[in-house]
């Protein structure tokens, strides 16, 4: 018989015996079999019983490695014929029909192939106390060493695999079968760039291997990739060592932030930021003391350059503009857009010899409808439709009071409540909404919200601050004093407290804020579809901070803000309003004509 009498597709055969035993070798070599159709397997090669040696020893037994192919694949396997002859997959079943317990590891792990060598055959010979496995072939593959000293993957790719061996490790934390991930060697990448392991290597009784040695793997893995992947082990040590990554799954956690933001910085990469414009606002403060993009901190700075022991002067301020822009998204899963925005914006101008002189006046409005059958667009719209005619008549030369403020919420609130009554809605099947609010006069600004919008503001000298705290069972129950990780774990964490409409006024307290407009901001109102897994937090410098500068071009930048929204989350609907402030300091302490 030949090779190509069969199918020549070489599998791996492990052959398990005692530590003090030679192996018995069940197979003749291809040619000795000369057409003998009673056995299913050959060697590929003959080999000497003493040039045989295990490639590993673990728990007084060892393993060996031999190359076989299947000269008769008509012919049904024993792995086959003895799991017929069982109900169920429980281990000791297993056993029972003569099932080896390599065996069981390998069909436990079915789900990780290819991955893990997927299993054709297996027998045990309880006389001679062996096992015997056959399993595909990993070991024509190069390794991920070898196979990266020529071919260095993108940081995703790197990322990718380490979350395969995160999530692989905690089955084989259950078998027994650590070890697996921490021999290097083991590890290998076949022609479409799949991990593949090569064996299976069970535990020492005495010493199961750590989370850290996992990690300890990967260090030697990428050691030769660069400071920044250094550092990202570095901090999954640190990590590690303090306590607060305690298991696999909180490492995959781990891991699968680093991922998203590894994607994330790939799109930015990718993506055409020219309308951010050119950033050299920073680098021309000093040319002009009356430059218009002069910031109020590096004036004070400049004021106060005789001496560092003399106090900071802190200088009023006077409006230099404002510009507003808002977008919406139906998102990538959803049939509807429950989302509403409104921007409401008078601007006055005034000049004289000393100059020009703005003031404005703001309402920015964003609300999250929820409500099936068109519930959600009904009270989103109809709650930003009351607060903006509420204003209208509620709101003169000075910002409005929170007493006012409050007013106006709870009107809408009864507004849309009322309009569940008369439907008759009771129940989940009430519509409701979230609410954000901006109000701004000149140099002065009033933020109010009830649910889970959010509104941030970007600074040069602050950065990127969350103004607003969500309105759910897990910030109740933080407040309350719960740590943040257990009050997040909770089924109904992200169950909101407050809505407008689904219950009467008693039942809904808004959060009200006051504040001084000291520097040029950016304030950022948006929905929970789009701030979704810190997408603001972890990328703020990139897409936010840069749109303070009035070369930055607003609209686009909002539309690449949505659209970075659908790509990290998209399984909602998004909005984003954004109110960019500019100011001055008011060195002659006048107000315009007006």
């Amino acid at each position: 018989m030949s090779m190509s009498d069969f199918d020549t597709t070489i599998y791996k055969c492990i052959i398990s015996t005692p530590a003090d035993k030679t192996p018995h070798i069940p197979f003749k070599t291809v040619q000795e079999t000369k057409g003998q159709s009673s056995s299913k397997y050959a060697l590929v090669n003959s080999l000497e019983l003493s040039s045989l040696t295990p490639y590993i020893k673990i728990n007084n037994r060892q393993y060996f490695a031999l190359e076989v192919v299947d000269i008769n694949p008509e012919q049904k396997s024993i792995l086959d014929e003895n799991l017929e002859k069982i109900e169920d997959f429980e281990k000791d079943n297993l056993k029972k029909v003569g099932i080896p317990d390599l065996a069981f590891i390998y069909l436990t792990l079915t789900e990780y192939n290819p991955t893990v060598p997927e299993l054709l055959d297996a027998w045990q010979d309880s006389q001679l106390d062996q096992e015997v496995v056959i399993v595909t072939n990993n070991q024509i593959f190069k390794t991920l060493t070898e196979y990266w000293q020529n071919n260095t993957p993108d940081k995703g790719t790197i990322l990718g695999y380490l979350q395969t061996m995160t999530k692989l490790w905690r089955t084989l934390s259950k078998l027994n079968c650590r070890s697996t991930l921490l021999h290097i060697n083991n590890l290998k990448i076949d022609f479409n760039q799949t991990l593949l392991i090569e064996h299976i290597y069970q535990d020492s009784d005495n010493d199961p291997p750590l989370l850290r040695e996992l990690v300890e793997t990967w260090a030697n893995l990428i050691a030769d990739f660069g400071e920044d992947y250094e550092s990202l082990i570095t901090d999954l040590m640190i990590k590690i060592e303090s306590g607060e990554v305690e298991d696999a799954k909180q490492l995959r956690s781990e891991i699968e932030l680093l991922i998203q933001q590894a994607e994330i910085e790939s799109l930015l990469e990718e993506e055409d930021l020219s309308f951010l414009g050119e950033n050299d606002e920073l680098n021309t403060i000093a040319e002009s003391f009356g430059d218009d993009e002069l910031s109020s901190e590096s004036q004070a700075t400049q004021i106060n350059s005789d001496g560092d022991d003399q106090p900071t002067l802190v200088l009023p301020m006077r409006l230099l503009s404002v510009k507003e822009v808002g977008l919406t998204d139906i998102g990538r899963r959803r049939g509807h857009n429950e989302d509403y925005f409104a921007m409401d914006t008078t601007i006055k101008k005034s000049e004289s010899s000393r100059g020009t002189y703005v003031s404005a006046k703001g309402l920015f409005l964003v609300c999250d409808g929820m409500g099936g059958h068109a519930g959600g667009e009904v009270a989103s719209a109809t709650a930003v439709k009351c607060l903006s005619e509420y204003f209208q008549q509620n709101w003169g030369d000075e910002l409005p009071s929170a007493q006012t403020i409050r007013e106006g919420i709870l009107n809408a609130n009864e507004t849309i409540y009322s309009l569940n009554k008369d439907k008759g809605q009771v129940g989940a099947g009430r519509m409701g909404t979230t609410l954000t609010l901006t109000l701004v006069q000149d140099t002065k600004a009033a933020i109010a919200h009830v649910g889970d919008s959010r509104i941030y503001r970007v600074t040069r000298k602050w950065g990127l601050e969350l103004l607003t705290v969500d309105h759910c069972v897990a910030q109740a129950e933080i407040r309350q004093g719960v740590d943040p990780e257990i009050a997040y774990a909770r089924p109904d964490a992200y169950q909101l407290t407050q809505a407008l409409g689904p219950r009467d006024n008693s039942f809904v307290n808004p959060d009200i804020r006051f504040l001084d407009i000291k520097e040029d901001t950016l304030f950022l109102m948006c929905s929970d579809g789009l701030y979704d897994n810190d997408l603001f937090e972890s990328n703020w410098e990139k897409i936010l901070l840069p749109l303070i500068s009035s070369k930055a071009n607003l609209e686009e930048g909002v539309a690449h803000i949505i659209d970075l929204g659908n790509q990290v989350n998209g399984h909602d609907n998004l909005t984003c309003v954004l109110v960019r402030i500019k100011v001055q300091p008011n060195l002659d302490g006048q107000s315009g004509l007006f």
